[in-house]
């Protein structure tokens, strides 16, 4: 059976080396790397991962924490996932998707998404209780917590910036009904472009809905009837879908009598004729980094993570001018 050494020998570099492209591949320069791996195909080489991590004390097991509340098969969480797979796998980690914190079993720390507002607190009195670093895909101004975020109130702002620009004044807000830290800053960020607009903030103008299609078009359906509104703006993709279906059961078109933007860009926007613009969240690219981030912690970097990352607007063909105006100049 081939060792470690071998490795090293027929590759002609120390012993050192092959451990780092077992473990920290991104600290080997490529050409390095890929030589390195070919000896170990040809050799069969198998790294004995169970005897590093009793040497190191690991387990070699990260916890994934997203709550029952939220659908696995949610494209958020699918990409989400995807990203913290790719890195893990890479560095010979396994993880579990962890839904109840009661099934207390050993891992090395913990990447946590979903979370109500505040209730990072509790679950960082949780892992500091196991000695265990985690990471938050959210913010937080615990110390102690790496975090990175998606700057939706910036992502929301220049949405709802656009419907401002080709003319509606009548824009109404779809929120999610859940007491999370996203569904303030998307509606921090509507209301910021309002008052920068001189617009008032009508708070009859805003629905909050259960973050499925179904409920975005019943909340669309009563902003219709109620508010003589022009433009939408739903807090999630996911309702925007709702929101086509409800207009076109009203026999109103989008973009010539309704005005729609939506919110994450991880599919569903293109689920709507025509497809909604709509902010791209990189989740894929923040469960990549948070992974990363979690790694760097266990190899003992003390230096704390926390950022915002601005989306991406995705041009959809869902906004134009509302039909009052439709002889008005466009403000640019």
């Amino acid at each position: 059976m081939a060792t470690l050494k071998d490795v090293a020998r027929i590759a002609q570099v120390s012993p050192i080396t092959v451990s780092r492209v077992i473990n920290t591949p991104e600290k080997v320069k490529p050409a390095t790397r890929e030589r390195v791996r070919r000896v170990m195909s040809s050799l069969q080489y198998i790294p004995n991962v169970a005897a590093k991590n009793l040497v190191t004390k690991r387990s070699g097991i990260i916890d994934v924490f997203v709550p029952e509340s939220i659908d696995l098969s949610d494209p958020f969480v699918m990409q989400f996932i995807a990203g913290v797979s790719n890195v893990l796998s890479r560095r010979m980690y396994s993880f579990l998707i962890l839904r109840d914190r009661t099934r207390e079993h050993f891992c090395d720390g913990y990447i946590v998404t979903g979370l109500l507002k505040n209730e990072i607190l509790e679950f960082q009195e949780y892992a500091a209780r196991r000695s265990r670093p985690v990471v938050l895909f959210g913010h937080t101004e615990l110390q102690e917590v790496d975090c990175i975020d998606v700057d939706n109130v910036t992502g929301a702002k220049e949405l709802v910036d656009r419907l401002i620009r080709a003319g509606h004044r009548r824009i109404a807000m779809i929120n999610v009904a859940e007491n999370k830290d996203y569904t303030a800053d998307r509606y921090a960020g509507y209301e910021k472009a309002l008052r920068a607009a001189g617009i008032p903030v009508d708070p009859g103008l805003v629905a909050r809905a259960e973050n499925t299609a179904a409920a975005g078009g019943a909340a669309a359906q009563r902003l219709l009837a109620d508010t003589g509104c022009t433009a939408i703006f739903c807090a999630t993709d996911t309702m925007a879908v709702g929101v086509c279906r409800a207009a076109a059961e009203k026999g109103l078109s989008i973009p010539g009598d309704l005005s729609l933007v939506g919110y994450d860009g991880l599919g569903h926007h293109l689920l709507c004729t025509p497809a909604v613009t709509t902010a791209r969240q990189p989740v894929y690219e923040i469960g990549e980094r948070l992974a990363r981030t979690l790694l760097d912690r266990l190899d003992g970097s003390r230096s704390r993570v926390c950022e915002l990352v601005v989306p991406e607007v995705v041009e959809g063909r869902s906004v134009d001018r509302p039909p009052q105006a439709a002889g008005d100049d466009v403000v640019e």
